[in-house]
């Protein structure tokens, strides 16, 4: 029965083959444009979850008056330190700097186009960012100190196998200030589905208390915004319930001001981030 309907099936076909081209293509590419938008879709939506505490983290906004006066996530340095202080709900926070690329030099080697951001040491307990040499508790412990990526550690010492560990301990030169820098970690490359892409992890703490040691605004501060900001909030916190308290966290360190920084959070488990 299933044999003569297939006999069928192909002389209507063969005998109407224009039409039948017409509708098998069609049919074809339909269908790989609806695998193709799923892959898309499911790519975009699994942004920032393969970190452990995704369900957690949130960036800072600024707002003014209770509305949103820029769309964009810069803040002042001391926004998350004071956050973890006023509210028990903070267990940690990232302070985070793009600096975009940079050139590496190592000896007569340069290595250039390199993405770089500075990083409070907190990011590898914050967000998951494994680590295939060095210590993963004090890797951005000192100024002057570095994690590479699994990629550029590669380019830089040419090396070929997975053996890493002699890299540790050894100086770059990052032409933001030309200054030697010891590496201190090498980390696996950032996935693609990362919003915080980089190819170098430079120690926060050179930006004030290290480097040409020319940025105090960095450590501690309510006037200069240029920062990124992340918390981790306790989990099965309510969001929305801690949002609720910041007019008054406003108040308290911008009363007076014209810029009040009243803030509102977007978890990285939601597109756009």
């Amino acid at each position: 029965m299933i044999k003569n309907y297939l006999k069928t099936a192909w002389r209507n076909l063969w005998k109407n083959k224009t039409f039948s081209f017409i509708n098998i293509c069609g049919l074809a590419i339909g269908m790989a444009a609806c695998v193709l938008i799923l892959q898309y879709v499911s790519f975009e939506l699994s942004y920032d979850q393969f970190n452990k505490n995704a369900a957690d983290i949130y960036r800072v906004y600024r707002f003014q008056n209770g509305k949103l006066i820029q769309h964009g996530t810069i803040t002042y340095s001391a926004i998350g330190k004071a956050m973890q202080d006023d509210y028990p709900e903070v267990v940690n926070h990232v302070r985070v700097v793009p600096f975009g690329q940079t050139i590496i030099t190592n000896g007569d080697k340069k290595i250039g186009e390199q993405e770089m951001i500075a990083v409070d040491n907190s990011f590898f307990s914050v967000f998951s960012c494994p680590l295939l040499a060095g210590d993963v508790k004090t890797p951005l412990k000192e100024p002057n100190t570095v994690v590479v990526s699994e990629k550029l550690a590669r380019k830089i010492f040419d090396i070929k196998d997975n053996n890493f560990q002699p890299v540790i301990n050894k100086a770059i030169v990052i032409q933001r200030d030309s200054l030697p820098y010891k590496i201190t970690a090498i980390c696996k490359d950032a996935p693609e589905n990362s919003h915080l892409q980089f190819d170098l992890l430079m120690s926060y703490l050179s930006l004030y208390n290290g480097g040409n040691n020319n940025w105090k605004e960095a450590d501690y501060d309510f006037k200069d915004s240029d920062f990124w900001h992340y918390i981790q909030l306790k989990h099965g916190t309510d969001y929305k319930t801690l949002e609720a308290k910041f007019p008054a966290f406003s108040e308290k360190y911008f009363q007076g001001r014209k810029i009040l920084s009243a803030t509102a959070f977007k978890s990285t488990s939601l597109l756009g981030f």
